[in-house]
């Protein structure tokens, strides 16, 4: 072999054998020293710093190192470190970190003008106040009795369809149309299919068929009885535009009016054929006022636990999923996730069964903690910054909040408008909380149809042996001394202006672990990707 082939092999390995000495570097370090680094590191830092390699790995494999990092995460009771073997420390920060999301990733992307926006510079609206729905390449305006359909699809947007809007009488009645000053998607929803249109008028809801053509006294109308002393602050389509949410002005109360379609049903998207038949508009599938939670003692007390700002977000098993706030009940406002069961009743005079929510069919699936909620979680924790990276949390006290699912219902997105009235500008936070899973919220429903079971079979005993009935209510309530992780979000951002849309995709050209959080105000449209580990 020639001596210049010999040089040239040599510098082929050159390189490789630098990058061998480099990665050998951080392991040639002795094992101590290491541990008393990742000891002093934040835990964010501690758990990229464990994934980077097999040798770092197995060096934050340590009693004493693993101990020092639960000491600064929300867990309760602190773990015991005592009587923790290694394999259960491990346990306990890998579920640690999976629930605070301590390896997510949160990429923004570039912000768009939003719809809503190009509709008011365009000089087809001339009031001052605009109610406007945005859905895809269609928008809504109403502009004083007017209302108005453009074509948002190209650069400029174009007058499609315009109609005027009255009031009929016996419903409405002969005052004003809006009854408080409007804002951008309190007052209007466009469905997704975006062929109906639904319009509030203080307690009472118009349905627009959109293709149709204008009707200046449309006939699919229902004035909501059940919403007596407050009015009609928001509407939405949901769940393929086969339920219509309606938001009221007192604490957060919600309606659902029509019929959603549960998981093992037909899930055809609502028209105005479904509308105007007994399981649309005149339906009231759930009544969020009516809803008691398991558990709960003295409905009537002033401090009972209630829900508010509930949000439908799919079928699952033999009910829906749904998202709310708790109040009440000695306890710190916080939101929840939780299932409703239904119940088919026969319609009056028609051979048709609705759907209606069972008010005692609710089951709390997983605890999601806002600012005070967790300060019991946040204040023992042994953090050099106080409450460290949890210091940006929810109030949990916006009465209508926005969520938002994600496709594999592991991850949910709140959007908390600010309560101070003193800002020129409403500012709205954004909140990602990581939920059970669908296997542990499965569990959990068959825990609690297991528990009820047994009440009703203590119960029964009760009459006949009251003493062995109370024994074992006794050991019922034994038990459960396992540590508990709080559920606390990430911020991802605050943004101005209420939020009119918020929805949660899988990203197309990503891996299958990326997501995209889109969130719409009148203004623009910001988008994150949340990257998986």
């Amino acid at each position: 072999m020639s001596s210049a082939v010999a040089g040239a092999i040599e510098n082929l390995h050159e390189p490789v054998l630098i990058i061998l000495q480099v990665a050998m570097a951080a392991t040639r370090l002795p094992l101590e020293l290491q541990q008393q680094i990742y000891s002093n590191l934040d835990t964010r830092s501690f758990h990229a710093a464990r994934n980077v390699c097999r040798y770092w790995r197995l060096a934050s494999l340590d009693a004493v190192t693993l101990s020092r990092q639960l000491q600064k995460l929300p867990i309760l009771p602190p773990v015991n470190t005592t009587r923790s073997s290694l394999q259960g420390l491990q346990g306990a920060w890998s579920e640690a970190a999976s629930t605070l999301m301590l390896g997510t990733r949160l990429q923004r992307q570039q912000d768009t003008p939003s719809r809503t926006i190009a509709v008011q510079r365009s000089g087809y609206v001339t009031c001052p106040w605009i109610a406007s729905a945005t859905n895809d390449d269609w928008t809504v305006t109403i502009d004083e009795r007017t209302a108005k359909l453009f074509d948002t699809s190209g650069a400029q947007p174009k007058i499609f369809k315009q109609w005027p809007l009255k009031d009929r009488d016996g419903i409405i009645g002969h005052g004003s149309w809006l009854t408080v000053t409007p804002e951008a998607n309190q007052k209007l929803a466009v469905s997704a299919s975006g062929t109906l249109l639904a319009v509030a008028c203080k307690r009472s809801v118009q349905i627009y068929d959109l293709i149709a053509g204008p009707d200046p006294f449309p006939p699919h109308s229902h004035g909501l009885d059940s919403a007596a002393d407050h009015h009609i602050c928001g509407l939405d389509f949901e769940q393929n535009d086969r339920v219509l949410r309606v938001r009221l002005s007192g604490k957060g109360a919600v309606l659902y009016l029509g019929t959603p379609a549960l998981e093992n049903h037909s899930t055809e998207a609502g028209t105005i054929e479904y509308w105007t038949s007994k399981q649309g508009l005149r339906h009231t599938f759930l009544d969020s006022r009516l809803l008691a939670l398991p558990g709960a003692q003295e409905a009537n007390s002033d401090n009972s636990r209630r829900l508010s700002g509930i949000q439908l977000l799919r079928p699952f098993r033999n009910g829906l999923l749904f998202a709310a706030q708790q109040h009440g009940g000695n306890e710190s406002s916080h939101y929840v996730l939780a299932e409703i069961r239904g119940s088919y009743t026969a319609a009056e005079h028609e051979d048709i069964h609705l759907l209606t929510a069972d008010p005692d069919g609710v089951t709390i699936l997983a605890r999601l903690e806002s600012f005070l909620s967790a300060w019991s979680f946040t204040l023992n924790g042994k953090n050099e910054n106080g409450v460290g990276l949890w210091e940006n949390m929810p109030s949990a006290h916006e009465h209508h909040p926005m969520y938002a699912l994600s496709p594999d219902s592991t991850m949910l997105v709140v959007a908390e408008r600010d309560q101070k009235v003193t800002r020129p500008v409403p500012l709205t936070q954004l909140f990602l909380f990581r939920l059970p899973g669908e296997r542990r919220m499965v569990r959990r429903l068959e825990e609690q149809e297991r528990r009820k079971r047994e009440t009703w079979a203590t119960l029964s005993r009760l009459v006949e042996n009251p003493a062995s009935a109370a024994a074992s209510v006794g050991r019922a309530r034994e038990g459960g001394n396992g540590y508990r992780v709080a559920r606390i979000p990430l911020c991802l951002t605050t943004i101005r202006g209420a939020a009119t849309e918020l929805k949660f995709e899988r990203a197309m050209d990503m891996s299958s672990g990326a997501f995209v959080v889109t969130a719409c105000t009148a203004d623009t449209v910001r988008r994150w990707t949340v990257t998986e580990p």
